[in-house]
Formats: C-alpha cells, sequence, structure tokens
C-alpha cells in the first residue's frame, strides 16, 4: 500500500486541535513503537510547555517527528518509520523541506528506495540536502549509475553541492567519473573540506593511487586529526606502511595535533611483518607515553602486530602482565595464533577464556570457528557449535555465520544448509554470498548458480562478493552465457571496477576460452595484480599461445610485479608444449630468483618440463637436488620416466619411494601400469594392478583398467583382454573400449573390433576417434566403399567432425 493512502489528512484549526493530537500522537507513539524509539517520547523535552502559536507549535512538531524519523532510520525501523509518516499526514497538511528532508531520509536508510523518491517528488522546492539524500538513497541501493544520475540533475537543476553531498557520489564512480567529480569539487570551492579530501583520498586509494590521495592530503591548509587517521589508514590499508608512518611522524608527533586511540589503531594496521619491528617497538612505546595501552582498541592491534611479526610469546605476555580481561584482546591473540598455525596454542587460549567465564561472547566464538575451518576440522567445528549452543548463541547471526563458513570450509555443505536454514527469514546478503561460495568452492556449480539466482528472486541485491561465487560456479561448468549475465548486472551496478570482480571475470572468459574477452577486460583494468597476469598467461597456454603467454610472463617481471607459483606453474606448462629446454631453464631461473624453487607444485611443473622437454637428466637432478620429497614430486619423477620408456629406473624409483614411506596413490600406480604397460612387463602389471586394489585399497579408475588392456593388447592376447574387461564388473569406458579397437586394427580381428564399436555405440560413448577406428577397421578388410561412407557420416556430424592434424615443426 502506498503511504498517501494510509491516513486521510486531517486539518487543524486551533493551537488547542494542535496540542490534543499532539498528546494522543505521542500516547500512541509511545505504546506502539519499539524501545530504540519509544524512548524518545519519554524525553523532557516532549513534556516541557507548548507554544500557543500554531506557527510556532507546528515547528515544535515538525522537530519531534524528525527526530523520532531520525531514530527509526538510525535503527532501521520502517514499519515505525511509516507509522510516523501516517501520523504526519494526519497532522500536518504542508510538510516543511526540513521535514519531508527526514522522511526521505528514513526511507533511503531503511532501504525503500521508491518512497524516498516520491517524498522527494512532492516537494515543492527540494535544497541541497534533499538531492543529497536521494544520492545516498540510491547509493546504499547498490544503484551506482542513478546515483550519479541524480547528483548530475542535481548541478544541471543549479542546486550547488555542500560538502556532504560527495559522499555517496565518490564510491559510486569509476576511475574517470571520479576524476570529473574531483573537477566539480574545485568548481564549488570544496576543496579545502577535510571531509570532502577524506571522501575524495578514499576514493584514490581504492584505485592503488597512492601519489593521488598524497596530493589531496598535502593540497590542505588545516589538516585536523581526523582526516590525519583517514589518510594513514588508507596508506595502510595499501600496504604503504613507510609513507603511513611518514604522516604520523610528520603530521602527529611533529605537530600540535595530539594523537587519539584510532591513530595508533590505524598505524599499527600496516604493520605486517618482522620487517617493521623497529617501527612496531617505537609505537608501542608511544601508546604507553600517551596511556593507550589498557584501550580495548589500540591493544587489541598490538595483539595483531605482534603476531604478524611472528612474535606470539610477546603477544601473550602482553595480556598476561596486564591482567587484561578485554575480551577482544584475547580474540585477537587467539586469532594470531591461528593465523601461524598454532592452533593448539589458540585452543589453549580459548580454554583459558573459556573456563574464566565471564569473557565468551559472540566473536570470540566465531574466532575459534574460524579456527576449526582454517584446520578444516569438522570435528572441532562440531565441539564449539555444542558450544554456541550451550550459552544460548543459536539465534546470533554473527555466529551462525561463523558456522555456515566453517562447514562450507569443511566440504559439508548440507549441514552449512542446516543452518542457512535455522536462520530462517533473517538471512541476509552474507549468509546467501556464504552459501553461494561454500557451494563454488566445494565444486557444486549447479548449486551454486540456482542460490544466486534464488537470492535475486528474494530482492536481495548480490554484492561484488556473491558475484564473484557465482562467476567462480560458471567458469566451472564453462557457462560462459551464464558469467555474460552476471557480467552485465555488475556494470549495471557499478562493480566491475573492482580487481577482485575483474580477476575473477579474467579467470572465466580464460577458462572458457573466450580470449578476445579475456584480453579486452585485461586491458581495461586499472590495476594489473600477480593474479590478473596469471589468469591471462593460464589462457594464452591454454589456448596455445605459448609465446604470448611467455611474454606476458616477461612483461610482468619487467613491472616488477612478482610471480606466485600459480604463475610460474602456468608458464612451465606453456615451455612444455614448446619443447624447448631453453626457454624452460629461463623460467626456472626466475623461480630460484623468487625463491619459490622449494614449492611442490612448481618443483611437480618442472620435472615435468624437463621431461616433455626431452632432458630427462635435467629432471633427475632437480629432483635429487630438491631438500623435501612429497608424494607430488615423486609421481611427477615417476610419470617422466614412464614417458620416456624407462622402465628399470621407473620400478627403481618406486621401490625407494616405498622404502621410504611415501603411501601410493592411483596417480602413482598410473604411471607405475603405463611405464609397464608400454615395456612389455605383462607381469608387472597383473601385479601391480593386484597391488593397488589388495595392498593400498585404492579403487581402480578407468584409465588404470586401459594400461591392463593395453599391455594385454601389446602382447597379441586379444582374448585375455576380453576376459579382463568381462571381469572388471562395470560398464567399460571409451578409453577401456578404444584401446581394444586399436589392437584389434594391429592384429586384423576385425570381428572383436566391430563387436567392441557395438559396445560403445550401446554406451552412447562414439565420438570422432571412434569414427576413425571403424574407419580403419574396414580399411584392414578392404571395405573401401563402408570407409568412404564412415568418413562421409563424420564429417557430416558437426560434433563429431574430426579436427585437421596440424604438424608444430615448420
Amino acid at each position: 500500500m502506498s503511504y498517501e493512502l494510509m491516513y486521510k489528512p486531517l486539518t487543524l484549526h486551533s493551537p488547542a486541535q494542535v496540542r490534543a493530537v499532539d498528546c494522543l500522537t505521542i500516547r500512541w507513539l509511545g505504546c506502539s513503537f519499539r524501545p530504540s524509539v519509544a524512548a524518545l517520547l519519554t524525553a523532557s523535552r516532549f513534556h516541557g510547555s507548548l507554544p500557543h502559536s500554531t506557527a510556532l507549535f507546528e515547528v515544535e512538531v515538525e522537530k519531534r517527528y524528525a527526530a523520532l524519523l531520525r531514530a527509526a532510520a538510525q535503527s532501521g525501523a520502517l514499519p515505525d518509520g511509516r507509522a510516523i509518516h501516517g501520523r504526519i499526514l494526519r497532522t500536518i497538511s504542508h510538510p516543511s523541506v526540513f521535514l519531508s528532508n527526514s522522511l526521505a531520509n528514513m526511507y533511503s536508510k531503511c532501504r525503500v528506495l521508491p518512497h524516498a523518491l516520491r517524498v522527494f517528488d512532492e516537494m515543492p522546492n527540494p535544497d541541497v540536502v534533499s538531492w543529497n539524500t536521494v544520492v545516498d538513497g540510491c547509493f546504499l541501493s547498490g544503484l551506482r549509475f542513478d546515483a550519479l544520475a541524480c547528483f548530475r540533475e542535481m548541478l544541471r537543476c543549479g542546486v550547488a553541492p555542500d560538502e556532504f553531498s560527495f559522499v555517496g557520489v565518490l564510491k559510486s564512480c569509476d576511475l574517470g567519473m571520479g576524476f570529473s567529480a574531483h573537477c566539480v569539487v574545485v568548481k564549488y570551492g570544496l576543496g579545502d573540506s577535510a571531509f570532502v579530501a577524506s571522501g575524495l583520498a578514499e576514493f584514490y586509494a581504492v584505485y592503488g593511487l597512492l601519489s593521488d590521495v598524497m596530493k589531496v592530503f598535502e593540497s590542505l591548509e588545516r589538516k585536523d586529526i581526523v582526516l590525519v587517521n583517514a589518510v594513514i589508514g588508507l596508506l595502510a590499508k595499501a600496504g604503504n606502511f613507510e609513507e603511513a608512518f611518514k604522516v604520523f611522524c610528520n603530521h602527529v608527533l611533529a605537530s600540535h595535533l595530539l594523537p587519539v586511540r584510532a591513530t595508533f589503531v590505524n598505524v599499527l594496521s600496516g604493520i605486517d611483518g618482522f620487517e617493521f619491528w623497529r617501527e612496531a617497538i617505537q609505537v608501542h612505546g608511544l601508546v604507553v607515553k600517551f596511556g593507550f595501552e589498557g584501550h580495548g582498541a589500540v591493544q587489541s592491534s598490538l595483539i595483531r602486530v605482534y603476531a604478524n611479526c611472528c612474535c606470539m610469546d610477546d603477544a601473550h605476555d602482553l595480556l598476561r602482565y596486564s591482567n587484561s580481561q578485554n575480551v577482544i584482546s584475547w580474540t585477537s591473540l587467539i586469532c594470531g595464533y591461528a593465523s601461524q598455525e598454532q592452533f593448539r596454542d589458540a585452543l589453549d587460549v580459548f580454554c583459558h577464556v573459556y573456563h574464566d567465564g565471564t569473557m565468551l561472547d559472540d566473536v570470540l566464538l566465531a574466532c575459534v570457528l574460524s579456527i576449526a575451518a582454517a584446520s578444516e576440522s569438522q570435528k572441532l567445528g562440531i565441539q564449539f557449535h555444542t558450544v554456541v549452543l550451550k550459552y544460548g548463541f543459536g539465534q546470533n547471526n554473527c555466529i551462525n555465520h561463523a558456522l555456515m563458513a566453517m562447514y562450507t570450509k569443511c566440504m559439508s555443505m548440507p549441514d552449512a544448509l542446516k543452518v542457512f536454514q535455522h536462520i530462517g527469514e533473517d538471512h541476509n546478503l552474507l549468509s546467501w554470498t556464504i552459501l553461494i561460495s561454500g557451494y563454488a568452492k566445494c565444486g557444486s556449480s549447479m548449486e551454486a548458480l540456482n542460490t544466486f539466482y534464488q537470492m535475486n528472486k528474494e530482492d536481495i541485491i548480490a554484492d561484488s562478493v556473491a558475484c564473484i561465487g557465482a562467476l567462480m560456479g560458471c567458469t566451472d561448468l564453462q557457462a560462459v552465457d551464464q558469467g555474460e549475465q552476471i557480467h552485465a548486472f555488475l556494470i549495471k551496478s557499478g562493480s566491475e571496477m573492482d580487481v577482485k570482480v575483474q580477476t575473477a571475470l579474467l579467470s572465466l572468459y580464460s577458462e572458457c576460452r573466450s580470449l578476445n574477452e579475456a584480453i579486452q577486460l585485461f586491458e581495461m583494468m586499472i590495476v594489473h595484480d600477480v593474479v590478473s597476469w596469471t589468469a591471462l598467461i593460464s589462457a594464452y597456454a591454454s589456448l596455445g599461445c605459448i609465446e604470448k603467454a611467455l611474454l606476458c610472463l616477461n612483461q610482468m617481471l619487467q613491472d616488477e610485479i612478482k610471480p606466485n607459483h600459480f604463475t610460474f606453474v602456468s608458464a612451465l606448462k606453456a615451455a612444455a608444449k614448446l619443447t624447448y629446454p631453453v626457454i624452460g631453464k629461463s623460467i626456472h631461473a626466475a623461480i630460484i630468483k623468487c625463491g619459490l624453487e622449494e614449492d611442490t607444485f612448481i618443483g611437480s611443473a618442472l620435472i615435468d618440463m624437463y621431461c616433455k622437454c626431452g632432458s630427462i637428466g635435467n629432471a633427475v637432478s632437480y629432483f635429487n637436488g630438491a631438500s623435501k620429497h612429497d608424494l607430488v614430486l615423486w609421481n611427477a619423477l615417476l610419470a617422466g620416466h614412464a614417458q620416456h620408456g624407462n622402465v628399470l629406473e621407473l620400478l627403481r624409483a618406486y621401490e625407494e619411494m616405498v622404502d621410504r614411506g611415501l603411501k601410493p596413490d592411483d596417480i602413482t600406480f598410473l604411471s607405475i601400469l603405463s611405464g609397464c604397460s608400454h615395456g612389455g612387463l605383462i607381469d608387472k602389471v597383473v601385479h601391480f594392478f593386484g597391488s593397488m586394489r589388495d595392498d593400498y585399497g585404492i579403487r581402480p579408475q578407468m584409465e588404470h583398467h586401459a594400461c591392463v588392456v593395453g599391455a594385454f593388447g601389446r602382447a597379441g592376447l586379444l582374448k585375455d583382454a576380453v576376459s579382463f574387461i568381462e571381469g572388471m564388473g562395470i560398464n567399460p569406458g571409451s578409453t577401456v573400449l578404444r584401446t581394444l579397437v586399436s589392437f584389434c586394427i594391429m592384429y586384423r580381428h576385425v570381428r572383436l573390433g566391430l563387436a567392441s564399436i557395438a559396445k560403445m555405440v550401446l554406451l552412447g560413448q562414439m565420438d570422432s576417434s571412434a569414427f576413425v577406428l571403424v574407419s580403419n577397421l574396414y580399411a584392414v578388410e578392404e571395405k573401401w566403399h563402408d570407409r568412404r561412407k564412415i568418413r562421409d557420416a563424420m564429417e557430416a556430424d558437426v560434433v563429431n567432425l574430426k579436427k585437421v592434424g596440424v604438424s608444430w615443426i615448420t
């Protein structure tokens, strides 16, 4: 129902009527509203002497209504706000702009933008506050383009902006529009406002333009402590602690400004490693000097600093010797231990707090639930869940979200869904986002997309994090069409320029082989980080553009962006396809320079690259020189020996691996079976296949069965191969049947080959390679007419059309 139909307007003819209606309103409101709003009604200013003039009385009533609307806006009490609006319509025939602004603000803060715009449209002469309210309302509702459109309309109507006009505007702008907004700031002479400067600094920091942040900051003649704190925090958050510390020294310690607790919290937030240990000690000394050591937020920041510097004993001593009873500080200590993966020490601290009994709150429980998530221990998480229920935190949404995150991290989506359903109608954007991201990370991509669409059906506007989860699902499903729809939504909501969003989109287009879209997106990105470069390198490598992939790696190194192990693995895969060992050695040198040679996955990729480039000696040398030999590295070496046909070295390496106490997995046995099969060692193939099932309890996959069939086939034992397939107990896959057919062609057993092809047809496993095998079977019997029919059928079928082979040798 629209708000104008709630109540019929009532005309007031005398102060006595106004007074009577106001008393009825106060009495009615006092018993109808929730405590946060009703508390205002009992304040003394609502019960003082009332002016005798009707005009003065109406002004006083409007002030009271405005106070009630502010309370409703702050608490998000939309029903209360609607009720107040209804009383206003009955008691005040023509609300002033002041009261209308309060109404629009209430609807904006309660995320009911259409009502806010309706109030705005009914204002005869909206002022700058009115425009600011609708602009901020559009921003809060996620409609960034609409916020910018309202701001432009305000300027077109000749309403000069004030310093509060740019709060939602700057947060809605992309980089180009932000520059334009900065020009508007200068044009209207608002550049000297510390409030506007803070917004501009935050805007430039989002895009990593720290030099522009400092230009805005230095251009101000008068800098208050609030602005200085904001700039320090922005620089620290952006990872430029040196500049943040310089601002702290020059504009706080060396000036008349006195630091407050936010000053120290922001400075300490930038210390993220032992390299800043000296500065950390200095700041700690200043904290003690200015008397902030006992303050909870500052103390917690000190704990985080010691944790980041790997000095957990000092952090523990700080709380123990100060006899701190601040639950936030103890929570920070537990999180610090968890960040260092010292989970047992974290649990010991929790047990101390738990037995104390006075410092248990929702944040602490959410923290220990994150420990269970980080250690992926569902058993521990269930124990914490019982503590949550025991102390009555089961209805706390913060705890419920932590529980959902824990279960998703432990790959237990049914339990996460139960918690989500327990939240009921109170689930919000965060609840949906955790569920979507959990499904995506657990590989349940279809459920992730279904949940995303269900959230949209319930009119909950997705943020960038929820969209990233949905994009992960699209990437896994290769659903580029759905991904493009989400991309369009991100453009409309103004979140496309978010670096994490762009990286997710880049991964989507790269994995879906939409190389042109990936390149366009990469070129549009303002900031190219290691993740975006890695996604582009991976896209080039997977699509066969090897030279471009390696050029990207070279450009990345020239831009002084340190590659991670994902980057080098993608580059090594590209070098392996190029089969040119010199390129691989250059990448190996870059890996050593970056200090990543000991990484397990890089080591595996290095061995694979050297083997595919024909340098098995370099692969063995790297393996022998590695300090840590885990199963991944052993599997890479075994696969290399199998590829090169080094059967004796393969078996010797396998025996050495087992002697060292490593338990082989299915990948290990795939290399062993493949190597022995190609080496003609049938007895070894049968032995290892049986050992795989009987000794290690590994269920053979189709690839393992195909290796055994291949061993029998190479020896000409096709009857044994058929007996083995019949004894599998499951339908043979296309890999197994194709292997059998290929040896039928070799030994001219056409009938057996055709029977195998018929089996593939029944199982729906026909593809282009199967058509080629049928064609070759007919060629064995010189049935050229039938062979031509098969070829024509294959060429007419777009799905089974065989790609023309092209040699890479030119």
